[in-house]
């Protein structure tokens, strides 16, 4: 063999080599570690959502925000949102985890969730639940679970809910029932 040949071999190996290289780094092995690991982290955040013209749609805070790259999903832990009505005062809303799906269309908040009206538009109302499906864009919030609404004098507990912050109407579905403590 010449070393022309010899060197034409080595050659084609090594081009093999950066190639197969290339080719390897680029496609990662899926050994479960990427898929746990979140692709963004932030810790004690708070970002402000506008909509379409620029009005405030939502301000959320918390310890720990975090996506998950294999399902786009973003984990919340113990967010506080809160929401404007028409007049700028401000629904409340906490709870122990947050999940916004890849679609991005609205929030599931999970584990004593409690939303509090604004303080200076009386009655204040508070809604207590398991869960509550957020839906900012329309400022309604929805669930199909037990959920407890209480208002100075009055305390209600059902089975789902439907509530829409801009118009402080908030409605129970069924198994309604009611207790009211007048004042004296």
């Amino acid at each position: 063999m010449s070393w022309r040949t010899a060197l034409t071999l080595l050659l084609l190996a090594a081009a093999i080599a950066s190639g197969w290289s290339v080719w390897r780094n680029s496609h990662p092995v899926d050994d479960g570690v990427l898929r746990s690991r979140p692709d963004y982290l932030l810790r004690d955040y708070e970002i402000t959502s506008l909509d379409k013209r620029g009005k405030e749609q939502f301000t959320l805070s918390g310890p720990v925000l975090q996506r998950n790259p294999a399902d786009r999903t973003i984990h919340l832990a113990t967010p506080k949102f809160l929401v404007p009505d028409p007049q700028g005062h401000y629904w409340e809303v906490r709870a122990d985890e947050g999940l916004v799906p890849a679609s991005g269309d609205h929030l599931e908040v999970r584990g004593q969730v409690s939303a509090q009206s604004p303080a200076d538009q009386p009655p204040i109302t508070r809604i207590e639940s398991d869960q509550l499906t957020l839906d900012l864009e329309h400022n309604r919030a929805t669930s199909d679970g037990k959920v407890t609404i209480t208002r100075p004098g009055l305390t209600m507990e059902g089975t789902g809910l439907l509530a829409d912050f801009e118009r402080r109407q908030v409605s129970l579905l069924s198994q309604v029932r009611n207790r009211y403590a007048p004042k004296h």
